[in-house]
């Protein structure tokens, strides 16, 4: 897997933007999730987690920076999370700041 995360926004018929994130999420993400909060338009926010793959502790921390900044002024939901993610983040109290999705899926389908 790669040294990188890919994000697409998505929210033209919907009310809300969606994040995919992809590989390993560690510091040469840094530059891709300092750029994500300027990208969110929408009081609702997804992270699609289900092609991520290692998470570091500076993936960590780079992540909880950018969900913070977006916690603002969004409600941020989390989604396609492995068993991995899932201990990782309520191990270091991201689950504090977001939630994960109610129902697998995005609701009215988006992509």
């Amino acid at each position: 897997m790669n040294s990188k995360a890919s994000a697409s926004a998505s929210g033209a018929v919907t009310a809300h933007d969606y994040f995919l994130l992809e590989g390993t999420i560690d510091a040469h993400c840094d530059k891709l999730l300092k750029e994500i909060p300027s990208r969110v338009r929408h009081t609702r926010v997804y992270f699609d987690f289900s092609k991520a793959g290692r998470i570091n502790s500076m993936g960590i921390a780079l992540l909880l920076r950018c969900f913070k900044e977006i916690g603002s002024r969004a409600e941020i939901r989390l989604e396609g999370l492995s068993p991995m993610h899932n201990m990782l983040f309520k191990m270091t109290g991201v689950f504090l700041l977001v939630a994960p999705a109610q129902s697998p899926g995005r609701e009215g389908g988006v992509r």
